[in-house]
């Protein structure tokens, strides 16, 4: 029971201050807790204690330890309806797999993952189903090749020819020989640096006051502004009759320039009694024979076509001389020695004849018929074959040539009246 107050307040006047005029002591009320509570309180605390310790039981517990499976009847006879419980609800309790711990997923190796990654999909319809492929990607980028934007150096090495590097860099044998001293045409050594032009033409140093429309006449472009205009140069606007500076280096795309005579390449004995020998000419050729026994030089030179006529002589990019006759008119030996080509060759000769003598050789080019085979003894003068226009050739002549080893010389030192 409350306690009486222990004082009167006065009236309010409702025209005077609001705050309280006495001050008043707190009273504290104190009831008797009922028995009830408490033992509420006690029970909610043994609850709580045990699903706390439930709870540590099942994180301790082993993870592949296989939760135990109720035993089912396999007689469905036997089956009873369980009733529902009317007073109390059950909890509910989340069926785990046989195979995996109370509350952890089932996993699985990275192996298995990746396999079944790269399995396809089937998506079932009623046709029987529909493959689909999982694309998967390459994670490294080929970058495919590109056509070069400029001329570029490529530095020689040891068995380099301009045929190989042609090839190398799917260009024409004649624009690499072009773009180039005509030196490397013969000979390339080791550390010599070539131009490679980005496409099949000509690269060539400006010297002298010849006009960019003189350049594309002496190299056979139709218009000039296909020099002008090219990508490869920098030369966009300027008027075709402009004279460039002495020293500009320009690519006119598909130029050509002078016909090119090309050295096949000849193998020479290194060792043993025929040391310095030629054995073998342009290897690999329809024509070559192969290693052929030299039997050494000749009693002395003839004339390989008596009467023609001299329309070309000797030059570094042309390594004989060229004499015009009818066609099928005879070729004779200049030389005696034995045959160590006879038939077509690559290299723009078309069907030729080349013999050797000892550490010489000569070739007779542009055939319309081989008379000899390979391995032939030949004597000096014998018909060989007969005046054609075969390979690189604009018309019926002989091309000649005499070479000392690989090295090309000009046969009218050896046989000044040649052609006359």
């Amino acid at each position: 029971m409350q306690e009486e107050p222990r004082f009167n307040e006065p009236p309010i006047d409702p025209l005077a201050d609001t705050n309280p005029s006495l001050t008043i002591d707190r009273v504290v009320i104190e009831e008797p807790t009922p028995g009830w509570r408490r033992g509420v309180g006690l029970l909610s605390l043994l609850v709580a204690a045990g699903l706390t310790a439930a709870t540590a039981f099942l994180l301790m517990s082993p993870a592949d330890a296989p939760r135990p499976a109720e035993t089912l009847p396999t007689d469905t006879s036997e089956m009873t309806a369980t009733p529902m419980p009317t007073a109390e609800i059950a909890p509910t309790t989340v069926v785990q797999p046989i195979d995996s711990a109370p509350g952890l997923m089932p996993t699985i190796s990275a192996e298995v993952a990746a396999a079944l990654l790269d399995a396809p999909l089937v998506a079932m319809n009623d046709s029987g189903g529909i493959q689909i492929v999982r694309d998967i990607y390459n994670p490294f980028t080929v970058i495919p090749d590109r056509p070069r934007s400029e001329v570029i150096q490529y530095t020689a090495v040891q068995g380099d020819t301009i045929y190989t590097i042609a090839d190398r860099f799917n260009l024409k044998q004649e624009s690499i020989g072009w773009s180039n001293q005509r030196r490397y045409i013969q000979v390339l050594r080791p550390d010599d640096v070539v131009n490679i032009p980005p496409v099949d033409g000509v690269y060539i140093q400006v010297v002298g006051s010849k006009t960019i429309a003189d350049y594309a006449t002496e190299y056979k472009v139709n218009d000039p502004f296909v020099i002008v205009d090219s990508e490869y140069n920098n030369l966009f606007g300027t008027p075709a009759d402009t004279i460039l500076p002495s020293g500009t280096w320009i690519f006119i795309p598909g130029g050509e320039a002078e016909p090119i005579t090309w050295n096949p390449g000849v193998t020479i004995e290194e060792s043993g009694p025929r040391r310095g020998y030629v054995s073998q000419f342009a290897p690999g050729d329809p024509g070559s024979c192969g290693n052929v026994a030299n039997p050494g030089g000749g009693a002395g030179w003839g004339d390989p076509l008596p009467g023609s006529t001299f329309v070309r002589g000797y030059s570094s990019i042309h390594t004989g001389i060229d004499l015009s006759a009818p066609t099928g008119t005879p070729v004779r030996a200049a030389n005696s020695g034995a045959v160590i080509f006879a038939g077509w060759n690559n290299w723009g000769y078309g069907n030729a004849v080349v013999l050797v003598h000892g550490p010489f050789l000569t070739l007779y080019g542009h055939l319309s018929s081989i008379n000899v085979g390979c391995g032939q003894s030949i004597s000096v003068g014998q018909v060989i074959g007969a005046v054609g226009s075969s390979g690189n050739s604009s018309g019926p002549h002989l091309h000649f040539e005499i070479r000392n080893g690989n090295t090309p010389s000009d046969p009218l030192a050896t046989l000044p009246g040649l052609g006359g």
